[in-house]
């Protein structure tokens, strides 16, 4: 479906104008999966063998996002709804289990929801009612894995240009700009010009209108067959392994968490945050690195090596130094200072083997600051 920018700006003018900020809104948050079986998308990474619950599942990937989601959601206002809290099942055998690894149930012992069954959880949604409902995933290429695709994808119920839950196109058209708006990974295709949004059963090639669950919605996505006008957002391909491995980085899943807080907040004419943040990624300025698990689309940063364990100190504009974030192991050098106060600061990145590099960097509030120091 493509928009003009002029369109997606007046989408967006139109949802802030429609509602009063998030105070009182009730959000439902759906993080996809739910269990660590091979159907929970385990993929090998460069650390990790397949199967691996310290290296890649969409599963761990998705509830990062969702909870770090519901708590900007809560800090402004809203009540939060999420139809998991935790990870469930584990293999039998599983080296990683821990004593909370056992299958979800409606509530456990605390009373927190565990919602794994994608019907249960339509269910849920249509009784409840919220103002809101995303379901959260990252999206692969089937069996192709390494496949240099990447791209943006949000999902509703329906047909492309026909959503059942009438709102839904409006929903994640507003967003789409927003949560797109990563300079840190490599998209592929789509832009905010031209969004990749389409209906489930276009997208799946069901012919419409789909089977009816046992509340009589049709589509195609189970957790979508409610009446909540909603979106199911593949927020990028883990397939693609440059990005699979920023994955493997939780404060990476916390800036997607929080593009899908801007979109939210902004649907509801939400006040801008007064805070601001700061991404970014270290890399070496020349070496090229490949692995048989990490192919980078050509001509781009993820050509690039990424640092492991590079050092990146930030300073206020007194050369106060405020904070400072170690690159994690996992070959995606990612790094974030995030609810800053706005103002001027300075990064400096120093790793053993490589000339140090310092770099200026505004922070605005209600903005995220995209720096790529390379040493």
């Amino acid at each position: 479906m493509k928009l003009t920018a002029t369109l997606l700006i007046a989408l967006a003018a139109a949802g802030s104008m429609a509602a009063g900020g998030l105070k009182g809104k009730v959000i439902y948050v759906n993080p996809g999966h739910g269990g660590w079986t091979a159907n929970d998308r385990p993929i090998a990474t460069i650390n990790h063998e397949v199967m691996d619950t310290l290296g890649f599942f969409e599963t761990k990937t998705n509830l990062w996002k969702g909870q770090e989601l519901r708590a900007r959601l809560e800090k402004a206002g809203a009540r939060v709804v999420m139809s998991r809290t935790r990870n469930g099942y584990v293999t039998a055998g599983q080296k990683n289990a821990t004593a909370l690894d056992r299958p979800e149930t409606w509530s456990d012992e605390n009373g927190a929801q565990q919602i794994t069954t994608l019907q249960t959880i339509a269910m849920n949604v249509d009784s409840i009612n919220p103002d809101y409902f995303i379901s959260i995933h990252s999206n692969a290429t089937g069996g192709d894995d390494g496949k240099l695709c990447n791209y943006l994808t949000l999902v509703y119920r329906g047909e492309t240009g026909n959503d059942y839950a009438k709102g839904s196109i409006e929903r994640a058209q507003q967003a789409y700009p927003i949560v797109w708006d990563n300079p840190l990974t490599v998209w592929t295709s789509s832009s905010p010009e031209n969004p990749f949004i389409t209906g489930d059963l276009t997208w799946m090639g069901a012919t419409p209108p789909g089977d009816a669950n046992a509340l009589g919605y049709k589509g195609y996505l189970g957790v979508l067959k409610h009446r909540v006008p909603s979106f199911l957002a593949e927020g990028s391909f883990h397939s693609y392994q440059p990005e699979r491995q920023r994955l493997l980085n939780r404060d990476y899943c916390r800036y997607e968490a929080l593009r899908y807080y801007r979109a939210i907040n902004a649907w509801f004419g939400g006040k801008p945050d007064k805070a601001g943040h700061i991404v970014g990624d270290v890399r070496s300025a020349s070496e090229k690195f490949e692995h048989q698990l990490y192919h980078g689309v050509k001509g781009s940063d993820d050509e690039l090596r990424p640092v492991n364990g590079a050092m990146v100190y930030l300073n206020d504009s007194r050369g106060v130094r405020v904070r400072a974030y170690r690159t994690d192991g996992e070959y995606n050098g990612f790094f974030s200072f995030f609810d800053l106060k706005p103002g001027n600061y300075t990064i400096t990145v120093e790793k053993q083997g490589y000339a140090p590099v310092q770099m200026g960097v505004q922070v605005k509030a209600d903005k995220v600051s995209c720096v790529k120091p390379r040493l």
